[in-house]
């Protein structure tokens, strides 16, 4: 979700198509969940895909349409559009489309994020919710280098992305994505802070 806002300018770009320009950028986002957020809440946002492609703040529409893979039932598809705000500022909009797959993952953990743009730019992406110690585990296989110490936080909202792309596309985007992927999450945790306060008010409705 966050290399969008390149599209429009580079769309109209004559980019070499040979694959031996095209690479692959991985990136690896965890974030921790507060202790007040039960697992089956964040669990239950994240396969609420409405929810998920909302975080966007440069959505301005999406329609579910027929599915990229209808052998697969847990797979659906979006085209999506977004609101690109071209200089000078406020003095016009413009928009991009492009589909997405999103796929609930076998194991219950999260989905799968399959985006097709323009260019041939591909975005895999998981978003899960695991645990510290799957973290770590998964983290040590990887051979990630932890910064700092992930402490007592007992579950994580995991984000892996892999970019495929044109060589001088695929560094940009990759740069978006670290740019952007902080502020995202952060919309995620703040819709589970909502759910919670939420219910409490309900519950205090029915006493």
């Amino acid at each position: 979700m966050y290399y969008r806002s390149l599209l429009l300018p580079l769309q109209n770009t004559n980019l070499p198509s040979s694959t031996v320009l095209t690479t692959t950028a991985h990136l690896h986002n965890p974030t921790p969940l507060p202790a007040e957020i039960p697992r089956d809440l964040a669990l239950s946002h994240i396969h609420d895909h409405d929810l998920l492609i909302r975080l966007d703040p440069e959505l301005a529409s999406y329609d579910q349409i027929a599915s990229s893979n209808p052998a697969n039932p847990k797979t659906k598809t979006y085209k999506i559009t977004d609101t690109m705000h071209t200089l000078p500022k406020g003095l016009w909009d413009t928009t991009v489309s492009f589909e997405a797959d999103i796929t609930d993952l076998d194991d219950g953990t999260g989905i799968e994020w399959v985006i097709r743009a323009p260019l041939g730019l591909r975005q895999r992406s998981t978003w899960r919710i695991i645990s510290r110690e799957e973290l770590r585990k998964e983290e040590e296989e990887k051979g990630v280098v932890v910064k700092k110490d992930r402490g007592e936080t007992e579950w994580w909202l995991v984000e892996n992305v892999e970019i495929t792309a044109n060589r001088l596309l695929v560094g940009t985007v990759k740069g978006k994505c670290e740019g952007s992927w902080r502020g995202i999450h952060g919309r995620f945790v703040e819709g589970l802070r909502e759910a919670i306060e939420k219910g409490k008010g309900q519950e205090g409705e029915r006493k």
